[in-house]
């Protein structure tokens, strides 16, 4: 079957409507369900022109997305109510890595884009949304070796963190809400060869995962720092040397889990001591059967989970796999 990465988005508002947004083309199209069974399936936008994410704010769906303009474009949802707001006119560059996060009630879009004609140097820039007006915050510059790989978000406390490339480096930089101040970049890894990114900060821990190339495949790499001052206490090849990608953790009740893809199948391992041990690894056989996605799961239902992004599937059900 097939495995799609970042195309489908999954919003739920206490635990009584999903919104299930799908990019088609140049079409967003959703999906509604709802508690009361007022259903319903409509387009966002016929006019996206590459990535789009969402968060939940106030019991509203926020989406933002590239028009084919160039435009970058605000829509907030509520059923079958929306509100269209353009952030941006006129020659914008296209961006990457478009990503949005609501944390402590304020609303932060990040994103990426080049700014020389080879795309080998990009700029990340912050948006944040302060009353009815945005203040844009330079974050970085970054080179890349040969892909432009993702950036993860953390929010903990009074503070949003930032996974992010710097060639093949992988550096964390944090922003604090109080003072709307970036700090200075701290590197985790070495510059081997390395794809992907996950990240994730659970009990005065992050957990950092990767794909490193090694002996001509891709190997999963679990590495987990303190969070006061970002020393490294452990590191572990998680997968067999294949075609491993797409780490993403999941921490569900006592257990934080790994999960990634290997030529459509979904494996897993779990901690239960804050990723110290591992258990053995698990496969998930529904790859072999009917497509995959990686979902970007949005929520304000969450109680003794931490789920960012999941693995799953749509048809004939909505459903998570990799973990339980």
């Amino acid at each position: 079957m097939a495995f799609y990465n970042d195309r489908v988005k999954l919003a739920d508002i206490d635990g009584r409507e999903i919104y299930l947004i799908r990019k088609i083309k140049n079409k967003l199209k959703l999906n509604y369900y709802s508690y009361d069974g007022n259903n319903f399936e409509g387009d966002v936008a016929d006019d996206a022109l590459g990535e789009f994410d969402i968060t939940i704010n106030n019991g509203h769906v926020y989406l933002i997305y590239q028009d084919i303009n160039r435009d970058i474009k605000l829509v907030i949802l509520k059923g079958r109510e929306r509100e269209v707001h353009s952030l941006t006119r006129g020659s914008f560059p296209r961006v990457y890595e478009l990503n949005i996060i609501n944390h402590k009630d304020r609303i932060n879009l990040l994103f990426l884009y080049p700014i020389d004609d080879s795309h080998m140097t990009f700029r990340i820039e912050h948006n944040l949304l302060l009353g009815n007006k945005w203040k844009n915050f330079f974050v970085d510059e970054i080179k890349i070796e040969k892909l432009l790989n993702p950036i993860k978000l953390v929010p903990y406390e009074n503070k949003l963190y930032l996974g992010y490339y710097y060639k093949n480096q992988i550096c964390i930089k944090s922003f604090n809400l109080e003072e709307d101040l970036w700090s200075e970049s701290i590197v985790l890894t070495d510059n081997r060869d390395k794809l992907y990114l996950d990240l994730i900060y659970d009990e005065g821990l992050f957990h950092l995962a990767y794909s490193e190339y090694k002996e001509g495949n891709y190997v999963i790499k679990y590495k987990r720092f303190n969070g006061q001052n970002f020393i490294k206490e452990d590191e572990v090849e998680m997968s067999r040397k294949s075609n491993a990608s797409t780490p993403t953790f999941i921490r569900k009740a006592d257990k934080l889990w790994l999960c990634w893809n290997e030529s459509f199948i979904i494996y897993s391992r779990y901690s239960k001591d804050f990723g110290r041990t591992w258990s053995h690894l698990q496969t998930w056989e529904e790859g072999r059967r009917q497509s995959i996605v990686r979902y970007k799961y949005a929520t304000n239902n969450l109680k003794d989970m931490v789920l960012d992004h999941a693995f799953g599937t749509i048809y004939p059900d909505i459903k998570f796999i990799g973990f339980y």
